[in-house]
């Protein structure tokens, strides 16, 4: 059994419900509206970096003519593989480079196979052992500022160990160039 002021505060409770409701809406309408309405038009602008990269010689690497030497300077031509690229940025990021050497064939010993990376102003930047096969990190984390160009220059040589090398005639050695690129995000 009802009485009638169960009825009258029931009545009360649905209309502050349905007001509460209306009042979330119309708040939450507005929000959205304000927020839309003040944004700049450049707030949307997507900014990407492109790398664009130049195999001035070709992006494969193919030795031949190789003949054991002590290390080479960068003016070397004799004996000694060269190999020139570029990499610029033609986008609106700036991104750090990792240089690789994908190594599909060496057929040189171990240890023997030896390379050094110079930039533009030939400074050299890194050198080492070229392995018998897999992946070979020659440079990581190398700037690249948006619209920036940066040349390299890779020599490829055999090491002259002072014994006898004649079981490394007629080797070989084949691989690529590969260079990834990350976007730096600044906040």
């Amino acid at each position: 059994m009802e009485t009638k002021g169960n009825g009258k505060v029931s009545t009360f409770y649905a209309f502050i419900l349905i007001l509460a409701l209306v009042v979330m809406t119309i708040g939450g309408t507005l929000t959205y509206y304000t927020l839309v309405g003040k944004e700049d038009d450049d707030s949307t602008e997507i900014r990407t970096g492109t790398l664009y990269i130049n195999y001035i010689d070709g992006k494969k690497i193919d030795t031949y003519d190789l003949y054991p030497i002590d290390e080479p300077g960068i003016d070397s031509d004799t004996y000694v593989y060269k190999k020139r690229f570029s990499v610029e940025s033609t986008g609106t990021l700036d991104q750090t480079l990792d240089i690789y050497v994908d190594v599909t064939k060496n057929e040189f010993v171990s240890g023997h196979l030896m390379y050094a990376l110079y930039d533009s102003n030939n400074n050299k930047i890194n050198s080492g052992s070229i392995p018998t096969s897999g992946r070979l990190l020659m440079s990581s984390d190398v700037f690249l500022k948006s619209k920036e160009m940066k040349s390299y220059t890779v020599l490829i040589w055999l090491k002259e160990t002072f014994e006898n090398q004649n079981n490394e005639q007629d080797c070989h050695f084949n691989g690529e160039f590969d260079i990834e690129a990350e976007q730096i995000k600044y906040e």
